[in-house]
């Protein structure tokens, strides 16, 4: 097994595979967009699992992978073709002993994926729900009363002008959140470099002249409208809280989803969050898929 804290784009381009694999046989991806970013960079710890008799073959060579962030958050994967064999085992072993206190991420929320989690001594600590809402003719947007604030102004962001302020809104309002409130304007760059950043898919309000909330679509087809959008995040900062403008933005945003034709939308919520599952609920949203986050218990 191979530990390294940067991988080789030969290496990068194996584990894309390997996940590609992965998530046609599985239906989920193994990977988050996070441990996806960490392999072209140095914020991450690689394990990688490769089958030393298929050098000279044109069999598969990376028999398994597992991502290590740096705040410990820990998601691997193990071909289809080679699983059962002890590799998912050799694998969680040597993440946590990198990090004993790994959140690993059993993403779908597989059967199979909890049991052999469950059978290693971790145990659930977290629940990340998917909710999904159709934007089709037959399901309108509902109306919200305008933002209880003056001076109130919904606009594009424009990265030269927004991005540290975009930084300390998300800061903000996420203060409590261990992944989404962690995110620095490096983190914030590198997505606005990703391929899928629209500019006009990130909205924002203003208060006289101020960003004060947003709300981020992605679609990873930009301009497409044939698949689904997510709302990649909503978030205002506490000063505005309370006065209706993060649902301002959401129907507003969605409504431009919904005129371009894109069929429905969804997004991410802790599970354990229930004024959010009831606002989402309100608004049609719906349970679509989880992910569940183990920790290994104190007898380990």
């Amino acid at each position: 097994m191979l530990t390294t804290a940067a991988l080789s784009s030969a290496q990068q381009e194996e584990v894309r595979a390997l996940h590609q694999a992965v998530a046609a046989h599985d239906g989920v991806s193994a990977l988050d967009e996070a441990a996806l970013l960490a392999l072209a960079d140095d914020t991450a710890q690689h394990l990688l699992l490769e089958d030393p008799e298929a050098a000279a073959t044109a069999e598969t060579r990376l028999l398994g992978y597992t991502s290590v962030l740096a705040d410990g958050t820990v998601q691997g994967m193990v071909h289809p073709e080679h699983r059962r064999r002890g590799h998912g085992s050799a694998l969680l072993q040597a993440a946590l002993a990198l990090r004993p206190d790994a959140g690993v991420w059993a993403h779908g929320a597989l059967p199979g994926s909890l049991a052999f989690l469950t059978a290693a001594g971790l145990e659930e600590t977290r629940r990340l729900l998917t909710l999904h809402r159709s934007l089709g003719s037959g399901r309108p947007v509902p109306e919200v009363r305008p933002a209880s604030l003056p001076n109130l102004q919904l606009d594009t962001f424009d990265p030269e002008r927004d991005a540290e302020r975009w930084v300390a809104v998300n800061a903000g309002a996420f203060r409590d959140h261990p992944e989404q409130g962690a995110l620095t304007r490096a983190d914030l760059d590198r997505r606005l470099a990703e391929p899928w950043f629209d500019p006009a898919d990130l909205l924002v309000a203003r208060r006289a002249g101020e960003l004060v909330g947003f709300v981020w679509v992605k679609r990873e087809h930009p301009g497409a409208t044939a698949s689904d959008a997510e709302i990649y995040v909503v978030a205002t900062d506490p000063s505005v809280q309370g006065h209706g403008v993060a649902g301002h933005l959401l129907a507003a945003s969605l409504r431009r989803l919904q005129e371009a034709g894109v069929p429905g939308v969804e997004l991410y919520v802790e599970a354990d969050n229930a004024p959010a599952l009831r606002l989402y609920e309100n608004w049609g949203f719906a349970v679509s898929g989880r992910d569940v986050q183990m920790r290994a218990t104190a007898r380990r």
